[in-house]
């Protein structure tokens, strides 16, 4: 890809995320103003349990048929081993945990106000999986386009659905937002499969000469994935076990509001996944610009967000949710460093060091469990939110440095822009203008 195309698809990338933003925003405030901080809460808790339980099994085959799919093998073998090796296995877990909470996990009050609700999951971990897996076929294998129209309508399709639901269904509101979540998901899915058959020759197929190369990959990086979910997800388990529903609701609000900043490293990974785990000419270059460009708009963002976040907090989701604002402060800073570990891991993946970020993700999950346990019961979501802001830039920092000592970049070349970043800035600009 070169400058100019990749210019063009990180603006239209940019875009798609703007757009997503404004479309889960106005879905976050209705969720927030029509349930209440109680049902948010278990609401939250619900649709986190997918990604949390999906990536116990199958994170690691994200990366390995992203990877082949980079290096252009066959779509419908690759599509076949994210049905068997990621649906199948997903849902047999999920079956065993819900049956395992609802024999033992009687005492705990978030397992009382979930109730039967919790067998969504087995209609919800699969379906998970595989919009995951399509996501990434079509990153992975070029298709920018396709994936930004997934991500969009990811976005749109469950707030069209839960606004005709609602008016349909005004005294079930917590059950018109599940409907419209899983109904949701099952169109993106339609389309994801749409689009894949469009693009690329879709025949499954079974093919076992290539199984130990991807189990191999997989088995690696699999860690990777699972730690990055616990990293992200796991205090809300923790949240709404140790504090209840209307705490994990108030939190969820923060997450939501410090999220929205993600835009910036998503944007500039999602065109770039291909090249990034490709290595080809140019990355010793290219990686360093993307890094420095992103945490320079990140760090304006953040500090945005800090100034304005208790009145973005009380004028969308209300007064309930003004308690969030303090943990909102404290995850900026960890999102100041996942907006690098975005970048840094795919870059060590196509480097092939896929054990190596297993390792530092798995140490910044395990710290990160270790933070909220200690900090939680004395500082409340204020406590979680500073163990999650820890752990990532733990993360962060550790990837940095063998990032800068595989590459031979200097690390001060990976921090902030740079003036000497404006000229090619210019010429980018003006090549993708042509």
């Amino acid at each position: 890809m070169s400058d100019g195309p990749y210019l063009r698809h990180l603006l239209l990338s940019m875009g798609t995320k703007l757009a997503m933003i404004a479309l889960r925003l106005l879905r976050n405030v209705l969720l927030a103003r029509i349930l209440g901080p109680s049902e948010r809460g278990l609401f939250a808790l619900l649709s986190t349990l997918p990604e949390l339980i999906s990536a116990a099994t199958s994170g690691g085959l994200n990366s390995a048929v992203g990877y082949q799919a980079a290096k252009q093998r066959d779509m419908g073998l690759l599509l076949t081993q994210v049905l068997v090796y990621g649906c199948l296995l997903a849902s047999a877990l999920t079956l065993i945990c819900v049956a395992l909470a609802r024999s033992v996990g009687g005492e705990l009050d978030i397992r009382a106000q979930l109730g039967l609700m919790a067998w969504l999951l087995l209609l919800a971990v699969p379906m998970t999986v595989l919009k995951s897996g399509l996501l990434t076929l079509h990153n992975a294998s070029g298709g920018v386009g396709a994936f930004n129209g997934l991500r969009l309508s990811e976005s749109l399709l469950p707030l069209l659905l839960f606004l005709g639901l609602f008016w349909m269904w005004r005294e079930h509101a917590l059950e018109a937002a599940l409907i419209s979540w899983l109904a949701g998901l099952a169109l993106v899915l339609a389309l994801g499969l749409w689009w894949l058959r469009r693009d690329h020759r879709l025949t499954l197929r079974w093919d076992r000469s290539g199984q130990r190369e991807l189990l191999s990959y997989s088995a690696r990086s699999h860690p990777d994935l699972l730690c990055q979910q616990v990293l992200l997800r796991a205090d809300y388990l923790l949240i709404g076990a140790l504090l209840g529903s209307t705490a994990l609701g108030h939190y969820a609000m923060a997450s939501a509001a410090a999220e929205l900043l993600l835009i910036v490293p998503e944007a500039v990974t999602t065109p770039l996944m291909k090249r990034l785990l490709q290595q080809d000419a140019g990355m010793d270059r290219l990686t360093p610009l993307a890094l420095r460009l992103t945490a320079t708009v990140m760090l304006g963002a953040c500090l945005g967000m800090a100034l304005i976040g208790q009145w973005l907090i009380v004028t969308l989701f209300g007064a309930a949710y003004q308690p969030a604002y303090p943990a909102l402060l404290a995850l900026l800073p960890g999102l100041l460093g996942l907006c690098h570990a975005s970048i840094l891991r795919l870059d060590l993946l196509g480097k092939h060091r896929p054990g190596a970020v297993s390792l530092m993700m798995a140490v910044g999950a395990v710290g990160n469990l270790l933070l909220n346990v200690l900090l939680i019961p004395q500082w409340g979501i204020v406590g979680a939110a500073a163990a999650s802001s820890i752990a990532y830039l733990s993360v962060t920092v550790a990837m940095l440095v063998l990032y800068c000592r595989l590459s031979g970049v200097r690390l001060r070349h990976t921090l902030i822009m740079l003036p000497s970043d404006l000229a090619p800035l210019r010429g980018l600009l003006q090549r993708s203008a042509a």
